[in-house]
């Protein structure tokens, strides 16, 4: 029972007992890194899966009625207020998905697409001064570059 009692062996097992405590602590940094990549990719499925969604309401909307998506269509009174109330849920959409994007390079490669579309579609709308008190400056200086790269 000697060998139990010297010190090179209880200096062998603290530096083991050392040891085990940086694996220890390479495997939770490990984990919490795991996991924060997977809290990531998971966010980043149900925000595409939420815009995706909202964004085909707003393409149904339109389909239904193609005044509210036609430059050229002559609208009457009725159909002008209706113009006026899409634009204004697709600007707010456009802004979601730019609060969004600023955060996320991957959305930026699926919705700045959409968001130069729609900008082609409805910027006479945005660039009235009554409408443009109902945005972020940050957001209206995005829209009024009109240049919707994706960063790196």
């Amino acid at each position: 029972m000697e060998i139990f009692l010297n010190d090179e062996y209880e200096t062998m097992w603290t530096a083991i007992s050392s040891m085990m405590g940086v694996v220890a602590t390479l495997l939770a940094i490990f984990a919490l890194l795991y996991s924060m990549r997977t809290y990531r990719k998971t966010m980043q499925v149900m925000h595409y899966g939420e815009l995706d969604k909202m964004y085909f309401e707003i393409l149904k909307e339109a389909l239904s009625k193609p005044h509210l998506v036609r430059k050229e269509f002559e609208r009457n009174d009725e159909q002008k207020a209706e113009y006026r109330l899409y634009a204004f849920i697709v600007w707010n959409f456009l802004e979601s998905i730019y609060d969004r994007c600023m955060l996320d390079h991957d959305l930026q490669k699926t919705w700045f697409p959409i968001i130069e579309a729609e900008r082609s579609i409805h910027l006479a709308w945005i660039q009235e001064k009554e409408n443009r008190t109902k945005f972020k400056a940050e957001f209206l200086s995005f829209i009024d570059k009109g240049k919707f790269e994706i960063a790196i």
